[in-house]
């Protein structure tokens, strides 16, 4: 019994290893449909007071399209207070109260609306940066897979401990299954 429980240890700490060989988008979603309980499936979501509630299914997805603010409350029951004494915006000592933004279950306080502004256009990117204080941004302007293409707001991967941008979905399947031959440049920074 120990040798298997040790075998099993050994396998959940080599787990994580195993994922930092390839990118990675982080998912700050719901995990469970507000409806059925079940798991979300992240290709059906619906927008509901600037968060987005994530489904199981085209059925559940329909039912929450006609009124998605009624789902806010069970998708996200309890927000996860992030607390900082510094804008993590800007950067700067927070004077009073601040700013509170709610995104996807997480609770942030900016210094000011402008700040909260700016975290609203990059929500994913701002909260992945916010949580992992290793991840540094490479700040590309041009996908790394698709070059002639600009990149999109809030379009990026993870990928040993940088942020890297891209214009779409589609170049995340592309990193995955070569990532030497698209983000060797961006390793050296």
């Amino acid at each position: 019994m120990k040798a298997v429980l040790t075998a099993l240890a050994l396998v959940l700490v080599a787990l994580p290893a195993v994922a930092q060989d390839k990118p990675s988008v982080p998912f700050y979603g719901n995990e469970k449909c507000p409806l059925t309980g079940k798991a979300v499936n992240k290709r059906w979501s619906v927008e509901a007071e600037g968060q987005r509630i994530y489904l199981c299914c085209r059925n559940c997805w329909k039912k929450a399209k006609t009124a998605p603010a009624k789902y806010v409350a069970k998708a996200y029951p309890k927000a996860k207070k992030i607390s900082s004494d510094v804008c993590p915006i800007m950067g700067k000592p927070i004077k009073g109260k601040g700013q509170k933004v709610t995104w996807q279950g997480h609770q942030l306080t900016m210094c000011c609306k402008r700040c909260v502004g700016a975290f609203k256009k990059e929500p994913n990117k701002r909260l992945a940066l916010i949580l992992n204080k290793d991840v540094k941004e490479v700040k590309n302007t041009a996908c790394p897979v698709m070059p002639e293409e600009k990149v999109e707001a809030d379009m990026f991967f993870i990928y040993k401990k940088k942020l890297i941008n891209i214009c779409c979905d589609s170049c995340v399947t592309d990193a995955q299954d070569e990532p030497e031959k698209y983000l060797k440049k961006y390793m050296k920074k």
